[in-house]
């Protein structure tokens, strides 16, 4: 099984983190795009259920897979967990829990995500590649992930500065 894990600070509260974060909608806003897997491009809910431990999240990738993900772990502005239930269309199949544990330090938050992954099924040449390589390839996508998610983060907050500054003004 392998194991990542790799942590970013965000210039805002781990309130402000987690509106983004905890929001399927909102995944391909963040996501590494430059990377060797394939990336979310809808985001949706499985469920009328929206928050909370045993919500669905299904993610439709550039490439067409299906991903369907159940939400373990649900402690607002602090820990966000799920596991990969299943995966339509995948070139490999694999096993995958990711966690992000948001930690407030001084006027910013620390955001570490964790991802433990294992590939199932038979053996293939490509099955051996990923084993080796595979920590390399997730640890690439949880950076450029985690720095994207800093810049959306960072730049709504900006944003909404600016428009509280602009409607105090106009007052």
């Amino acid at each position: 099984m392998g194991h990542v894990s790799y942590s970013q600070e965000i210039n805002a509260s781990p309130e402000q983190v987690w509106t983004i974060l905890s929001d399927v909608t909102r995944l391909p806003d963040w996501s590494y795009t430059e990377g060797r897997f394939p990336y979310p491009v809808e985001g949706k809910y499985g469920s009328e259920q929206k928050e909370g431990v045993g919500t669905i999240w299904i993610g439709i990738s550039n490439d067409g897979q299906t991903a369907t993900q159940e939400i373990t772990v649900w402690e607002p502005n602090q820990k966000l967990a799920y596991q990969l239930q299943a995966t339509e269309n995948a070139a490999l199949e694999m096993t995958q829990a990711s966690t992000f544990e948001l930690e407030a330090v001084n006027d910013h938050t620390q955001v570490t995500w964790s991802l433990d992954w294992e590939l199932t099924g038979g053996f293939s040449l490509s099955k051996l590649i990923i084993r080796f390589t595979g920590n390399g390839a997730f640890e690439e996508m949880i950076a450029g992930c985690l720095e994207n998610l800093k810049q959306l983060v960072e730049q709504e907050i900006t944003q909404s500065d600016t428009g509280q500054a602009e409607d105090f003004k106009s007052s």
